[in-house]
């Protein structure tokens, strides 16, 4: 069913940016280029962003929330460190709560480098969660991450449904040119909003397909989640 658009936000607009940073005992032995890469990319994201710095193991750490300041965001990496278990669902949901009902561009950007185990949520209520808010969700697999076939299927259900993507880097020192990418990407988005001619409020999983003319490749999110229902 055709939808009326009634608000168009273009890539000039401010972004609220949650950047989540796997710090399990695997990592440790990555993290000095971890950090170096992690940093690089919160100084590249332009200032009018607002970046969020979580690290996770089994627990989850807020290093920087809402930083406009370049310095400041390359800064925050220092407080990473590695240790514990991959809570790969509580960080998503975490981010999800943090971003909440605010106004505007949202995106998630996860890093992990293993399955995961700890997590008090299961997917089935992560997704549950990234299909009821608005955020753009981008999962980077990293190193022994990208020869788990679960995990890889894991990240790509999440990330794909959102209008986001699931990215795979065999070394640590591939995530440098991944993280230029993601910037780029990141400043060239543009937010349709409409009000829904189905005014059910249900629970129910509505499709959305966004067309443009000429020869473009659209990548937009593939659906939402109507409030209400069990």
């Amino acid at each position: 069913t055709p939808q009326n658009a009634t608000s168009f936000t273009d890539a000039t607009s401010s972004l609220d940016l949650i950047v989540g940073v796997d710090v399990s005992g695997s990592m440790a032995d990555a993290m000095p280029q971890l950090k170096a890469a992690v940093s690089e990319f919160l100084g590249a994201v332009p200032e009018k962003h607002r970046v969020t710095l979580l690290a996770f193991n089994d627990r989850i750490f807020t290093l920087l929330q809402q930083a406009t300041d370049p310095e400041q965001r390359a800064a925050a990496v220092n407080g990473l460190a590695a240790g514990g278990e991959t809570a790969l669902y509580d960080v998503i949901a975490t981010s999800v709560d943090r971003l909440g009902r605010r106004q505007g561009r949202k995106a998630i950007v996860v890093f992990s480098d293993g399955e995961d185990r700890g997590s008090h949520i299961t997917l089935d209520m992560v997704e549950r969660r990234l299909e009821e808010s608005h955020a753009t969700l981008y999962m980077i697999g990293q190193g022994r991450g990208t020869k788990m076939v679960e995990l890889k299927r894991v990240m790509e259900r999440l990330a794909d449904p959102t209008g986001g993507r699931a990215i795979f880097a065999d070394k640590v020192e591939d995530l440098k040119p991944i993280f230029k990418g993601l910037v780029e990407e990141l400043s060239n988005q543009y937010l349709l909003a409409y009000p829904p001619t189905n005014e059910k409020q249900d629970g129910t999983w509505r499709r959305i397909k966004v067309r443009v003319d000429g020869p473009y490749k659209i990548r937009a999110r593939q659906g939402y989640r109507a409030r209400g229902g069990n």
